[in-house]
This record gives structure tokens, C-alpha cells and sequence, in this order.
């Protein structure tokens, strides 16, 4: 059997290294011979791959936001509606923010700063896929259609990405909070419960269509 088909390479051995140093200290206080050490590489190693520091905090989170992002494209069918498709969105989110949590200390820093590098490469994950243009047609054609109510099409995407993410990025606090004893349970309901509560908030009250 081929070895090299078992040992991560040295580029992906750098990529869980670092991941594993920013997630413990940010990226101000991430050090280059801590990651090279990690990784079992020379420091010139990382610079020859990624050229600095700054682009290796900036590939991780790509590389993070990535998997995620095309994981949301592929879960869209223009065939079926929007319930269905949001649906599959927050079981996405779920599942990749659940198996991925040790990144949640990452995002939060980053979601606390003035010059983040998650916003810009979050803003371009999104973009690049046209995920908030696919979504706002599907509302459009809801209330063509007389289903959904006149609603600001951007308050409702925003609300509903909240909705998915308030809990799962600060659960601790939550759980505590609202005494939430069985957390995996929990959890497993959250998807169904917030698009059914997101829907109900969009649907036209007088509507007899559907």
C-alpha cells in the first residue's frame, strides 16, 4: 500500500497546525515556530506555502467558510420551495458549525473586530456562490404568488441566518440560561423549529393560498 495515500502532506499537516494555534491564541498571538513545530515542518516551510503569517489565518478561514459555502450551494434545488430549501440550510449549519466547534473561538474574535478577516471572507463565500440573490427570487415569487406577506426581503435572510446561528455560537450560555438539560436533543429539533417559526413570521396572515 502506498504510504503517501495515509500521511497528510506537509501543507495540510501546516493547515491543522495553525488551525490548532489561532483557535488557542488568536491571530496576534499565534507564533510561526509554535505552528512549524506543531506541524513537525520547517518554519520556511509555511512561508514557501502561504508567504506570511496573515495568509495562513487567511486560508483557514477560507478553506473553513468554504466547505460550508459549497455545502450550501449543492442543498439549494430550484425545484423545490422555500421551506424545503431552508430546511436543508439549517441542518447544514447544524451539522458543519456542530462538527467543526472548535473554529467557534475563531469566529467569535473575529466577529468582534473592526478589520475582520471572516466578514471579508465570508462576504466573498457568499458573493461568489449568489446565495442571497437565489433566496430573495424565492421570496419574491412567495409573495407574487400571494403566500408571503410584504416583507423587507433583507430583514427576513438576516433574521433567519440569526436564528440558526445565535444558538449554535453561543449554546453554553444559552443552555444555562433556559436550563436546556438534554443539549444533543435539543439540537436535533432546532432546524424544523426555526424555519416553522420563520415561516409563520412571513406567511400573509389572510392568506388562503397553500
Amino acid at each position: 500500500m502506498n504510504s503517501s495515500l495515509q500521511k497528510p502532506s506537509s501543507r495540510t499537516r501546516i493547515l491543522e497546525a495553525a488551525a490548532d494555534e489561532f483557535i488557542q491564541y488568536g491571530l496576534s498571538g499565534g507564533r510561526v515556530d509554535r505552528i512549524a513545530k506543531r506541524a513537525r515542518v520547517n518554519k520556511a516551510m509555511i512561508y514557501y506555502y502561504f508567504s506570511s503569517k496573515d495568509n495562513l489565518y487567511q486560508a483557514i478561514i477560507d478553506a473553513h467558510l468554504g466547505r460550508l459555502g459549497d455545502e450550501l450551494q449543492a442543498s439549494i434545488d430550484e425545484s423545490a420551495g422555500l421551506e424545503e430549501n431552508l430546511l436543508a440550510i439549517s441542518r447544514i449549519y447544524l451539522r458543519v458549525l456542530t462538527e467543526n466547534s472548535r473554529y467557534l473561538p475563531i469566529m467569535l474574535r473575529e466577529l468582534a473586530a473592526d478589520d475582520s478577516t471572516f466578514r471579508k471572507s465570508l462576504e466573498r463565500m457568499v458573493s461568489e456562490r449568489s446565495l442571497p440573490e437565489r433566496f430573495l427570487a424565492m421570496l419574491e415569487e412567495g409573495k407574487r404568488s400571494g403566500r408571503f406577506r410584504d416583507c423587507d426581503n433583507r430583514q427576513a435572510v438576516i433574521s433567519f441566518m440569526g436564528m440558526n446561528l445565535f444558538y449554535l455560537l453561543l449554546a453554553p450560555i444559552v443552555n444555562s440560561i433556559w436550563k436546556i438539560g438534554n443539549e444533543e436533543e435539543f439540537r436535533e429539533k432546532r432546524p424544523r423549529e426555526v424555519v416553522e417559526l420563520f415561516m409563520r413570521g412571513i406567511e400573509r396572515r389572510d392568506s388562503n393560498v397553500g
